[in-house]
């Protein structure tokens, strides 16, 4: 899991900026998939992450299992939850 804050979105004064902390990504992947709902900030963050940071394998998967479900229908973005 990742230990570096990617973005901080209280230092930023933008609330729609996301935060990966150790076991966020996790955290993020269940909630994702129990709503079928993923908010457009969450989703832009996960879109951009692989570009700022390296990840684990199992990190890579859930990122790439979170953006299958989204293309495939299975998750829809929402402005917020």
């Amino acid at each position: 899991m990742s230990k570096e804050l990617m973005k901080d979105a209280d230092l930023q004064g933008n609330s729609h900026q996301v935060c990966f902390v150790s076991g966020r990504l996790t955290e993020l992947f269940t909630e994702v998939i129990r709503s079928r709902q993923i908010t457009f900030a969450e989703w832009y963050e996960l879109m951009t992450a692989p570009l700022e940071k390296s990840f684990s394998e199992y990190e890579g998967d859930l990122i790439t299992r979170l953006i299958y479900a989204v293309r495939h229908g299975l998750v829809k973005v929402v402005d917020e939850i």
